[in-house]
């Protein structure tokens, strides 16, 4: 794999190929060298390199550490003292030396916590860790959680607020982002803060860190409905069909995706002979049956003109 290569990797006399004087220099990340991407030539075999950093064949001589992660405080660069109690060829450690390496880890600890930002931002880091534990979300977008809480943590942002309210706030902006559909209501069922806190908070923290999100999918929050009751495969496509066209016509414009989700849902399967219960959907959307039979109302006469 070859990367653009950064003047701070490599020196002066190398960002102009010496063959054909182009300016055009990459870095192979594998083999670490930098190349000519116009003529190809090698300019040096002794570039930094991206690749990690072990042996398996020689287990004795292996070496490896932490891989670069948002969601340590230190992003997993700082070195640790290991709890092994053998050392590297294998052997017990003496007991006399066990107390004073435990007692050396306890000070590295220590050390590296003496900072009170980094003490609330270790704290937040974990609790951005159980809330996306609970909701069931991937990797991907607690590492985005986490980068958007740092930002928010230089900006001074979490300064006066709950630790819980600003991590489920970054975790709500990071689903936004990567467009996973979560609402406010699941973060305050898993969490002790409100709804009305949380949107506060989230408000809030776009102002102050300035993030550009996307709107929500309203195709993925009918997707979300559609499989928690149990819709077949043809009511959903005769709902995908009813949205496209409400969008077209800027019906839905500031409406709720999920309230609107159960809606056409509900419509849908009305037209196709599958009638579920406005209850059912209210409750696999998270609304009430009067936001849904709102809904419907107001999507009612557009439905029967593209319906004929």
């Amino acid at each position: 794999m070859a990367s653009e290569a950064k003047l701070s990797l490599v020196p002066d006399s190398m960002n102009v190929c010496p063959v054909c004087a182009s300016t055009s220099i990459v870095i192979d990340c594998v083999s670490g060298e930098v190349l000519c991407r116009m003529c190809g030539a090698v300019l040096t075999e002794s570039a930094p390199t991206l690749a990690p950093e072990w042996r398996k064949q020689d287990i004795e001589n292996s070496r490896t550490g932490l891989p670069y992660t948002l969601l340590s405080h230190d992003k997993g660069l700082s070195t640790t003292i290991s709890s092994s109690l053998k050392d590297a060829n294998g052997k017990a450690i003496p007991a006399d030396e066990v107390e004073a390496i435990t007692r050396l880890r306890l000070l590295d600890r220590r050390a590296s916590m003496q900072n009170s930002s980094n003490r609330s931002l270790n704290k937040g880091l974990k609790e951005l860790e159980k809330i996306a534990d609970k909701l069931g979300v991937g990797k991907t977008i607690l590492e985005q959680a986490a980068w958007i809480y740092r930002k928010v943590l230089k900006e001074g942002f979490t300064r006066g607020r709950p630790v819980q309210a600003t991590a489920a706030a970054a975790l709500y902006a990071a689903c936004r982002d990567l467009e996973t559909p979560r609402t406010l209501k699941d973060f305050a069922a898993i969490t002790n803060v409100s709804k009305k806190e949380l949107a506060r908070c989230y408000r809030k923290m776009l102002s102050v860190v300035d993030l550009q999100l996307p709107t929500i999918d309203l195709m993925k929050c009918i997707s979300r409905v559609a499989a928690s009751v149990g819709f077949c495969e043809r009511a959903k496509r005769r709902a995908f069909e009813l949205v496209r066209l409400a969008q077209k016509s800027g019906n839905l414009i500031g409406k709720d995706p999920m309230g609107t989700a159960a809606a056409v849902l509900y419509i849908a399967g009305t037209l196709e002979g599958e009638h579920v219960r406005q209850k059912d959907l209210a409750k696999a959307a998270g609304v009430t049956e009067v936001t849904i039979r709102n809904r419907c109302r107001s999507l009612k006469s557009f439905v029967k003109i593209n319906a004929l």
